[in-house]
């Protein structure tokens, strides 16, 4: 979903982080020859693309339907168990909504769809997966992780 960037910060990091009018923020780096930005690295650059749109792939992600009931929650796991059970895509097979809710650390998820959307989750984002979508799971180091199941009610 196209938002506009509305400001810059530095992150812990050091990396640039553009501000969205939604709220979300947004890595802007620049790291060749994998992303090519150098506009990032003076502030004339940054001011000009103040009021460019970047595609805000937290708003992208799935809502949990309004009228969903929570129904069960998973026991917590851990990197080794994401790369011995959850290796390669998996399908949501169940008629529930899944939220993966991490704990400690940070994975990576991706909607696997006509175009593959990726979105690192962490204690301050969660992924909500879809009845019948199909997704990637992969550890970024140590995790710590749990599933919620959310029933749809009409």
């Amino acid at each position: 979903m196209d938002k506009k960037i509305i400001g810059f910060h530095v992150d812990d990091q050091g990396d640039w982080v553009a501000d969205l009018e939604c709220g979300h923020a947004q890595h802007v780096r620049h790291n060749p020859p994998w992303i090519n930005r150098p506009w990032v690295l003076e502030q004339e650059g940054r001011d000009k693309s103040l009021g460019e749109t970047l595609d805000c792939l937290k708003c992208n992600m799935p809502l949990l339907p309004t009228n969903s009931q929570l129904t069960r929650v998973s026991e917590l796991f851990d990197q080794q168990v994401l790369i011995d059970q959850y290796a390669g895509s998996q399908t949501n097979n169940t008629d529930c909504w899944v939220q993966v809710v991490v704990s400690e650390g940070a994975l990576v998820y991706r909607q696997v769809s006509e175009e593959t959307k990726g979105y690192v989750i962490d204690q301050g984002f969660f992924a909500v997966i879809e009845p019948g979508a199909t997704f990637l799971l992969s550890p970024m180091g140590a995790v710590l992780f749990h599933f919620c199941y959310y029933q749809y009610s009409s």
